[in-house]
């Protein structure tokens, strides 16, 4: 009886959910980070939540991982985890419709970019600019991820024992100074400026087609396999290839969406594949993996399971009131550095919820989800001021992707739309900000580019 009003609810939030994404898109014809989150949003803390349910009805004995922490949860639990998932919705839907004065309404219609320039030779002398920038930024970040991959593989014993070492160096609670000098960690963060160069050398070869920029796009994408490999993070490795999957489909394929749903369900199946390679790499055997319904949703249903508990978190170790939010400053500095000030790291809201469920010996960390990180700051109130927040930053992403945002280089915009998908079910924002900070330099560089590419919307 509990189990079916709570799908139903869940349904109907589904159905408006999807029917009000789906209006969205067909009006500007564009994936932008709003378009993005919602989707995040919808999986995470709607379509997953009744899948779960539905196994834990129909499999109860095959049940492991967060569907079994799923399974015991109370009513009272599953009611506010219902009631924040509607209200942080409505929040955001409501939030995004309102426009000020000084925003441009978007117009219906097709949209299309037109050159707004007075001549062939304006047009080309923004070209030159936008491929200089791209060219010089492009050359400056795989510098920049060669040296901290070569310094990396370097202390490693070399490149092949480097790419063993992936799932070692990843796992939960391991001390990365084991492997690496405490004096060159930071290194380790350096590498993912390979994958921002490989971005924007495909937007400069985009532009002008030379052999100099396809030899270093050669090696920025040697560059950035090399760091995916040594990282061994599965979801690293979809991002980047989908951006690219993606812009393909879109400006090659009659029906591109069959395709990139095609993409995702495989992609889903290769997260195994992905975790069994790195973990063979490493520690030299197989280990037992499943491929069953409710290993796949395990994969996925910690943001459920986080708001399910967060109640409970909160009770233990209190609220963080706005800590999370402003960690990241001083946790993102080198430990060495930091030292030398008298300062260490603050320990982060994941840490917290990691030892809540697996004790202070965990072996695997549980990522904060969005709204968890909310409550976890101000309770329910923070359900409504991370809403509002996560709703301006995607405002702000999609005012500015409207600027620049062209079919020549969609691979540019998803990738920055991205940031808004992947932020749903990892919020911990030291981490993001070190693990993807590939994306904050694309960011910057479309931000730079905005600034002298204008971009008109009419009607088609």
């Amino acid at each position: 009886m509990r189990t079916g009003i709570v799908i139903v609810l869940y349904s109907i939030l589904l159905l408006w959910s999807v029917y009000s994404l789906t209006k969205q898109y067909n009006k500007n014809k564009i994936i932008n980070a709003s378009i993005l989150f919602q989707l995040a949003f919808i999986i995470y803390y709607v379509l997953l939540p009744i899948m779960s349910f539905i196994v834990i009805e129909f499999y109860p004995n095959d049940l492991t991982g967060y569907l079994s922490r799923i399974n015991t949860a109370d009513t009272y639990d599953i009611i506010y985890a219902l009631f924040y998932t509607f209200v942080a919705y409505f929040v955001i839907f409501l939030v995004y419709r309102i426009r000020f004065t000084t925003e441009q309404p978007i117009l219906k219609g097709k949209v299309r970019v037109i050159n707004n320039t007075n001549s062939p030779a304006e047009f080309d002398k923004k070209n030159r600019r936008a491929f200089r920038i791209a060219f010089n930024l492009g050359l400056i970040t795989l510098i920049i991820g060669i040296i901290g991959e070569l310094t990396v593989a370097n202390s490693l014993g070399g490149i092949l024992n480097a790419v063993t070492m992936g799932d070692k160096l990843r796992a939960f609670g391991n001390d990365m100074s084991m492997y690496l000098p405490q004096s060159k960690l930071f290194t380790v963060t350096l590498m993912v400026s390979s994958l921002s160069s490989t971005y924007l050398f495909v937007y400069a070869l985009r532009i002008y087609k030379k052999f100099s920029v396809l030899f270093l796009l050669l090696l920025s994408i040697m560059a950035s396999i090399f760091y995916l490999m040594i990282n061994a993070g599965r979801l690293g490795i979809l991002l980047f290839l989908i951006t690219f999957f993606a812009d393909f489909a879109i400006r090659k394929l009659r029906h591109p969406f069959i395709f990139m749903l095609v993409f995702s369900v495989i992609g889903i199946f290769m997260l195994g594949v992905l975790d069994d390679l790195f973990f063979y790499l490493s520690y030299g055997h197989v280990k037992e993996s499943s491929t069953s319904i409710s290993s796949i949703l395990n994969e996925f249903a910690f943001p459920y399971l986080n708001i399910l508990n967060v109640h409970h978190i909160n009770e233990w170790y209190g609220l963080r009131w706005g800590v999370d939010y402003i960690t990241w400053i001083i946790n993102v500095i080198p430990s060495s550095i930091l030292s030398t000030f008298g300062l260490s790291k603050v320990t982060t809201g994941y840490q917290f919820i990691t030892e809540y469920y697996s004790g202070e010996n965990a072996i695997g960390g549980t990522p904060t989800d969005i709204l968890t990180l909310g409550i976890r700051q101000f309770g329910f109130f923070g359900v409504v001021i991370v809403s509002i927040i996560i709703t301006i930053c995607c405002k702000f992403f999609d005012k500015l992707l409207d600027k620049v945002h062209s079919m020549d280089y969609y691979f540019m915009t998803l990738r920055i739309a991205l940031i808004m998908f992947i932020i749903v079910p990892y919020a911990d924002l030291d981490s993001f900000i070190r693990n993807r900070y590939d994306m904050i330099l694309i960011l910057v560089f479309l931000v730079i580019i905005s600034k002298f590419k204008k971009r008109k919307l009419l009607k088609g």
